[in-house]
């Protein structure tokens, strides 16, 4: 089994998986980010807006799942001064 951890910078996050606890992380996948859509809360992975097409290619994917266990550990993990008491709402990012 997996393990997971999350590590903030800023707004962002990395999330680094692990064979076990303890272990260094065999990947991590840098610049996720919680944002606020119609349904709710997500993890918004890392993206590159392609300037000639206006769309947004996502560089990393996640099952429900997997997403589900990324965004509860991330909340959980959120540092005190990243918590905000309102939904944040990001027009520049990508639209998913």
């Amino acid at each position: 089994m997996s393990h997971i951890t999350i590590d903030w910078h800023g707004d962002q996050f990395n999330v680094n998986l692990h064979s076990k606890e303890g272990v260094d992380a065999f990947l991590s996948i840098k610049g996720a980010r919680i944002v606020n859509g119609a349904k709710g809360e997500f993890v918004s992975w890392p993206a590159t807006k392609n300037q000639s097409t206006g769309k947004w290619w996502s560089h990393a994917y996640g099952s429900e799942k997997f997403n589900a266990v990324v965004l509860a550990k991330a909340m959980e993990s959120k540092p005190a001064q990243g918590r905000r008491s309102a939904p944040v709402h990001d027009d520049d990012g990508p639209p998913f």
